[in-house]
């Protein structure tokens, strides 16, 4: 494992964990953390049959996302994960069309100067994707949080690799 993608902590799991209440209440957390700091730290949680793992994510830039998140997924296929929560930081486009989608790149939403927003992703080998995305917009002294959008189903881009499959909430 590299400084990008670290393991935090590790707890035994609850046989009854539900993914999407966890998933709910991080987005929860993140939201007060973002408000409190002015800044997200990314992080992921790997969930395998036996254990809840913490992952801190540490990068920059687009490649280094791509490096911290390609050892994430790697992480997870090691320790045959059944499902892995992210929730970091993104660019957020509302109403993408298609010909926006065809020629998006790595980067553009940032040097378009789009909305930010807290991307939370839910994924695993034998469940659908699931993703909310809440976007937000800076003042002097507060960060006000819009309409959050819910989406399922989708390929996670910076997930490369990490396969995900037909729908199941509870793990």
């Amino acid at each position: 494992m590299s400084d990008q993608a670290q393991l935090a902590w590790a707890v035994p799991k609850d046989d009854d964990l539900d993914l999407r209440d966890f998933a709910l209440r991080l987005l929860e957390q993140a939201k007060e953390n973002l408000q409190q700091y002015g800044t997200l730290v990314p992080v992921a949680f790997l969930i395998t049959p036996g254990e809840l793992q913490c992952y801190s994510l540490t990068f920059g830039d687009q490649q280094g996302k791509a490096a911290a998140y390609g050892e994430l997924v790697k992480a997870a296929q090691a320790a045959e994960a059944v499902a892995l929560i992210t929730c970091n930081d993104a660019f957020w486009k509302d109403n993408a069309d298609p010909q926006y989608v065809e020629g998006y790149y790595p980067g553009k939403l940032a040097v378009e100067g789009a909305k930010e927003c807290i991307m939370l992703t839910v994924s695993g080998p034998l469940m659908e994707t699931w993703c909310l995305e809440v976007p937000y917009r800076r003042s002097e002294n507060e960060i006000q949080f819009g309409s959050h959008r819910e989406s399922s189903g989708e390929q996670i881009g910076f997930l490369e690799g990490w396969n995900t499959g037909k729908a199941k909430t509870k793990q």
